[in-house]
C-alpha cells in the first residue's frame, strides 16, 4: 500500500486587534513619564528652596551677631569716656583705670575688625576677590614657647547662596639645623587628623586649634593652599610670614 505523504500544516492562531488597547497602553506609558519628569522637577525645585531658606536664616544670624557687636562697641565706648573724665582719684586708682581703658581699647579694636569682618562677608565689593578666599591666618602664643594657638579663616565672596567645599593643606615651613623642611599642620596639631583639613561652609569658616612646633625647628613662614570641588572647582594658595600675636 502506497504511503501518501504532504506538507506539514501550519496552525494560525487569530489575534483581535484592538487599536483603543495600543492607545491607551501608549497612553499610560506618556503620562508615568510625565509624572516622573514632574516629580524630578518638583523635589528640585524643594531642595533649592531649602538651600535658599537656609542661606537666608545664616545670614539673619550673622546680622544679628554684627550688631551685637555693635551694641557692644558703643557700651564700651562710653565706659571709655567715663573713665576718662574721672580726674580726683589717687595715683592707685589711676593705674587700675589707665589699665582699665587699654584693655577696652583692645576690645573695642577686636569688635571693630569683626563688624568689618561681618560687614565684608555679607556684602562684598565688586573690587574685592570673588569666590573662594583665605581670609586670615593668625598665631598665638602659649605658656609653652614651643606650643602656639592658631587660627584660620575662610571665606567665600559673593556666591553665598550655596554651599563650597573642599579642602585646606596648610604646611609650616623653616629650618631644622642646615634642612629646610616644610611641616604640615597634620604632622604638628592633635586637631588636625588628615592632610588636608576639610570645609564647608556657605560664609564663613573657622579652623582653630594648637601646634607644637618640633625643638630646634625654625618657623619661617605658613603656606595655606585651598582647593574646592565641585563644577566652579579652584585653588588659592596664600603665604603668611610667621608672626606670633601677643595674648590680649
Amino acid at each position: 500500500m502506497a504511503n501518501v505523504k504532504g506538507s506539514k500544516q501550519e496552525q494560525l492562531e487569530i489575534i483581535s486587534y484592538s487599536p483603543w488597547q495600543r492607545f491607551l497602553i501608549r497612553a499610560g506609558v506618556v503620562v508615568f513619564l510625565t509624572a516622573m519628569v514632574l516629580a524630578g522637577y518638583g523635589y528640585g525645585q524643594y531642595q533649592g528652596w531649602e538651600e535658599r531658606r537656609a542661606a537666608v536664616i545664616e545670614r539673619d544670624e550673622l546680622r544679628i551677631s554684627q550688631a551685637e557687636f555693635e551694641r557692644e562697641n558703643e557700651d564700651l565706648r562710653q565706659k571709655v569716656a567715663v573713665l576718662t573724665r574721672g580726674n580726683e582719684i589717687d595715683q592707685k586708682t589711676y593705674a587700675e583705670v589707665r589699665r582699665t581703658i587699654t584693655e577696652l581699647n583692645a576690645r573695642i579694636a577686636q569688635l571693630e575688625n569683626e563688624v568689618t569682618f561681618y560687614k565684608r562677608v555679607m556684602s562684598p565689593t565688586e573690587s574685592e576677590d570673588q569666590g573662594l578666599r583665605v581670609e586670615s591666618w593668625t598665631i598665638g602664643k602659649t605658656l609653652d614657647p614651643n606650643r602656639f594657638d592658631f587660627k584660620l579663616v575662610l571665606t567665600q565672596q559673593a556666591d553665598n547662596k550655596s554651599f563650597i567645599e573642599g579642602r585646606a593643606l596648610v604646611s609650616v615651613i623653616g629650618t631644622q639645623g642646615n634642612t629646610r623642611r616644610a611641616l604640615p599642620l597634620r604632622d604638628l596639631s592633635d586637631d588636625v587628623k588628615d592632610l588636608g583639613v576639610r570645609f564647608r561652609f556657605r560664609f564663613f569658616q573657622n579652623v582653630t586649634g594648637e601646634m607644637v612646633l618640633p625643638k630646634g625647628f625654625k618657623p619661617e613662614k605658613i603656606e595655606v593652599i585651598l582647593q574646592s570641588t565641585g563644577r566652579k572647582a579652584m585653588r588659592v594658595e596664600k603665604n603668611y610670614e610667621w608672626s606670633v600675636q601677643e595674648a590680649v
